[in-house]
């Protein structure tokens, strides 16, 4: 009926049968082979250093990035330092004390003589009367006066 070979045929056997199976389900091949676990941790390694590098490529195009706006604020704060030059130079030539003395201290130079504009005051009377224009809206019809403000037309003639 059925072939002998399935069958176990004594308890030792079966004793023998289940202790190498254990033993095999126990020791079975390892997982990685050596030479996997070397190519593995190359290849981790390449990443770390592909990402490493990456990085650090992004980080030097953001350093060069704002080179162009810095210089040229370079160029204005030099074109602005040589314009103070220039106002300090004149601040402390004589020319600058001149004209500070005549101008803002009232000073006059020997020979010359000081005119001082007095302002003309209108005699006191009567103001004009403001002249008032009508609106045309007041005398408009409700519709024209909306028609007015919408359109900034005059409104259809009937």
């Amino acid at each position: 009926m059925y072939p002998t070979s399935f069958f176990i045929a004594s308890e030792a056997d079966s004793r023998y049968y289940v202790k190498t199976m254990r033993h095999k389900l126990f020791r079975q091949r390892p997982l990685l082979t050596i030479p996997q676990i070397i190519i593995l941790m190359g290849v981790v390694a390449i990443l770390f250093i592909g990402l490493d590098l990456t990085r650090r490529a992004q980080a030097g195009q953001l350093v060069g990035a704002g080179e162009e706006s810095l210089q040229k604020e370079i160029e204005v704060e030099m074109t602005r330092q040589v314009a103070l030059q220039a106002t300090l130079e004149y601040v402390q030539s004589d020319d600058y004390v001149k004209a500070y003395a005549r101008d803002e201290g009232g000073y006059i130079m020997p020979g010359e003589k000081r005119i001082v504009p007095m302002p003309v005051e209108a005699p006191p009377g009567e103001l004009p009367q403001a002249v008032s224009t009508p609106d045309p809206a007041a005398s408009a019809l409700p519709w024209q006066a909306w028609w007015q403000l919408l359109s900034d037309a005059p409104p259809p003639s009937r």
